[in-house]
């Protein structure tokens, strides 16, 4: 439990990281993809029940076992689209209620 509070923690602090590079009109979208990018699990096997970040998956795949399994990265289908709709919803609700 202790590792993935550590991981979420340290997810956020490097998305912020990255969105800081970026223009201040495209910052939540770069912000809510490498949080989706980062903090999608993905179960290790069939019948493995402990969850892992899915791009360290594919990444340790695509390394030790020297084969690319688009399964590793079929959670991150459903999470990038989720991820641009909240961050477009984050942009409309900030645009609205800001005093600007």
């Amino acid at each position: 439990m202790l590792f993935w509070f550590i991981y979420i923690f340290s997810s956020l602090l490097i998305s912020y990281i990255i969105c800081t590079f970026f223009p201040k009109k495209i910052k939540p979208i770069i912000l809510f993809s490498v949080l989706a990018l980062m903090l999608t699990p993905e179960n290790l096997g069939i019948g493995y029940q402990k969850p892992s970040p899915a791009i360290s998956s594919f990444i340790f795949d695509l390394i030790f076992e020297q084969s690319v399994s688009i399964q590793t990265l079929r959670p991150l289908v459903f999470s990038f689209p989720l991820a641009f709709t909240l961050s477009l919803l984050f942009r409309r609700f900030k645009k609205r209620f800001s005093q600007n």
